[in-house]
């Protein structure tokens, strides 16, 4: 079957519109920044990864520790375990949206244990600790992890209605990190303490799997071909699980030791493993899932995120008090940012746009279209020459 002319000018026009919209208007706007969590002095902000240049801030009640944020980068939610909230931050101006605040971000009184040289004990702890935090694909619900109610679980929030809709309860300990995969909704929730990992259908908020998982696993990253990647922080391993079964298909000894977090390339190429105690990272070659690097970088624990290009990592080191890039090219230190007192969670920033993707770089859109078209091209629904 032949397209008419027509229809190739149209999809050579698409094409031309795409580029053009995707393309930043201001050469000296950052296409993405970060937005990096510092816990001691209870402040949320934004960093221009190329400069180390501070952007916004944004001073929280108590320590921020873990970020969402929307897919067209408006809205930044952060949440304050010890204050038993959810800061809404809108990311354009850094002043305070709102806040999530629910009957089941509290807990029975837990008292607390006495201070150092004799010093009275604090009032007891009534905070579930709502910590982990991630978005469902279209941005519609928010789910908050409640690492420390009396029965731990899950909180699902309504974006729209700002309204709390439900707990999912799991009776599992040890849970602190959430993620949800692009593609397929699932939630996937580790759990160091029990050594399993709990994956929940966002779209039914239903417990479809639980995932035994060694090694105390926290950090969580999805890989574009589908796998799910785990850090553990109990002995510095990978596990890789394929999502579509939900089964383990690699366990991959970095040689690190420490707690951290875990961290996949846009394009699949690498993995990122930080360790507090080896004060490294381990890069791992995703694709052959082999150890490529180990750098130093210093005192963590490590948050890692990659460039939406993928030619560079980010890891906020809590112990050193700074940001760390590296250049994957030569898996060195590229730079150093100081940032906050002790930066640890966060999240990557796309610059705001009408096609503003929610994971990717910004041409994102336009090569999954592109691809849609060399497929049909090459089934033969597409343009093509006679011979």
């Amino acid at each position: 079957m032949r397209v008419p002319p027509s229809a190739t000018f149209g999809l050579a026009f698409l094409t031309m519109v795409f580029r053009a919209i995707a393309a930043p208007t201001d050469s000296t706007a950052p296409d993405h920044t970060l937005v990096v969590l510092s816990h001691s002095n209870h402040t949320v902000y934004e960093v221009d990864p190329a400069s180390g240049r501070i952007l916004h801030e944004f001073a929280a009640q108590d320590q921020p520790h873990e970020a969402a944020i929307t897919g067209d980068g408006s809205t930044i939610f952060a949440s304050l375990p010890a204050a038993a909230f959810v800061e809404i931050i809108d990311a354009t101006t850094f002043r305070e949206k709102g806040r999530i605040e629910s009957e089941y971000f509290k807990r029975s009184p837990q008292p607390r244990r006495a201070g150092r040289n004799g010093a009275p004990a604090s009032p007891p702890n009534t905070s579930a600790s709502p910590h982990g935090l991630a978005l469902n694909n279209d941005g519609t619900k928010l789910y908050i992890g409640t690492e420390n109610a009396d029965i731990s679980g899950v909180i699902v929030y309504d974006v729209k209605a700002a309204t709390v809709l439900k707990k999912i309860d799991r009776l599992l300990e040890g849970g602190h990190y959430l993620q949800i995969q692009p593609g397929t909704d699932k939630l996937y929730y580790p759990h160091r303490t029990d050594n399993r990992v709990v994956v929940i259908d966002t779209k039914t908020d239903r417990i479809l799997k639980i995932i035994p998982v060694a090694g105390g696993p926290v950090g969580v990253a999805f890989a574009p071909n589908g796998e799910v990647w785990f850090h553990e922080d109990g002995d510095g391993s990978v596990t890789v699980v394929d999502s579509k079964t939900d089964s383990v298909v690699k366990v991959i000894q970095t040689g690190g030791k420490g707690a951290g977090r875990m961290a996949v390339s846009p394009d699949g190429k690498y993995a990122a493993s930080p360790h507090s105690e080896s004060q490294d990272v381990a890069v791992v070659d995703a694709m052959g899932k082999t150890l490529l690097a180990t750098i130093k970088i210093g005192r963590g624990p490590g948050f890692p995120l990659f460039s939406p290009d993928s030619t560079k990592l980010y890891v906020m080191e809590s112990g050193m008090g700074d940001v760390v890039v590296v250049d994957l090219k030569t898996m060195s230190v590229a730079a150093r940012y100081k940032v906050g007192t002790d930066p640890f969670g966060g999240a990557i920033r796309l610059a705001p746009g009408p096609f503003t993707p929610r994971a990717r770089g910004s041409l994102e859109p336009l090569r999954r279209y592109e691809a849609r078209m060399r497929r049909a091209t090459a089934a033969g629904w597409g343009p093509r020459r006679d011979k």
